[in-house]
């Protein structure tokens, strides 16, 4: 009986060890295989396009688109003498259709004709009468001030950019053009045109 004994305990311990071992890598393997749940959700949204889009009118013309010829700003200059100015008014706003402001700058002066080179201008921006008495020291000026003018060909040296707001936001602008002072006596009898530029950019 004695010589039976010991292989079947043997026999149990070492089945009892293949049960746990067996247990433990159940264990781990349960571990690395759960799983979390998922979902997903998606999100859409339209876009459209703003508009911005400027017109512009003065004394002589009415509104007008900026996307065509725009506005031309006539001085009646017949006759000017060194230091006599002569003013002209200018309006410039943004379209019904525009659905964004934004901001407006004179970007641009154009002299064309012989007197060209004797000519120079100031501009500020107003509600009030264009005349003398809207370029005082606290004008809002977009060229020169109220003591210095600007050659017409060229611009104030950093811009100023003026907001506008949309739709139909507008802003007047007086021009003061005059033939400098020391004017030599051979563009007597001259003429010439300036072509300012305004462009427009969306907030």
């Amino acid at each position: 009986m004695r010589k039976h004994v010991k292989p079947l305990r043997h026999r149990t311990f070492t089945r009892v060890r293949a049960v746990l071992a067996g247990a433990l890598v159940l264990g781990v393997g349960a571990s690395v295989t759960l799983a979390s749940w998922s979902d997903s959700e998606y999100a859409a949204g339209q876009f459209t396009a703003s508009t911005f889009r400027l017109e512009s009118s003065t004394e002589t013309i009415a509104w007008r688109d900026s996307t065509s010829t725009g506005a031309s700003l006539v001085v009646n200059a017949t006759g000017l003498s060194p230091e006599a100015s002569k003013f002209a008014w200018l309006k410039i706003r943004t379209t019904a259709a525009s659905t964004v402001g934004g901001k407006v700058t004179l970007t641009r002066s154009t002299p064309d004709g012989d007197l060209s080179p004797a000519l120079e201008y100031r501009a500020v921006l107003t509600d009030a009468a264009c005349d003398s008495s809207a370029f005082s020291s606290a004008a809002a000026y977009i060229a020169g001030s109220s003591s210095t003018y600007l050659p017409a060909a060229s611009v104030q040296g950093t811009p100023v950019a003026v907001p506008v707001g949309a739709p139909l936001g507008e802003l007047h602008y007086c021009f003061d053009v005059r033939i400098k002072a020391g004017a030599d006596n051979s563009y007597q009898g001259k003429g010439a045109t300036v072509t300012w530029l305004f462009t427009g950019t969306s907030d």
